[in-house]
């Protein structure tokens, strides 16, 4: 027996708000750690270490969620 749609609805958007909070805790990370200096740097950490570009990181962090977007959207369509 599956649950009653009421029930479905609450656990989706459970879900879907959880899936927000870890995009925004990955966004800010990525955010934050771009910003990052020498100074600021371990200093057991080799300097000469390369660093991705911001927008690089950027489009990695948003290309997932674009596509969780597409996914929850799918998703609650056939919940109904």
């Amino acid at each position: 027996m599956s649950p009653s749609l009421p029930v479905r609805e609450a656990i989706f958007w459970i879900a879907a708000l959880l899936c927000v909070v870890a995009e925004i805790a990955i966004l800010r990370s990525m955010l934050r750690g771009s910003r990052v200096t020498s100074a600021d740097r371990s200093p057991f950490v080799d300097a000469d270490v390369p660093r991705s570009r911001p927008g690089v990181e950027l489009v990695w962090a948003v290309v997932p969620a674009v596509a969780l977007i597409f996914v929850l959207t799918l998703t609650h369509g056939a919940l109904r």
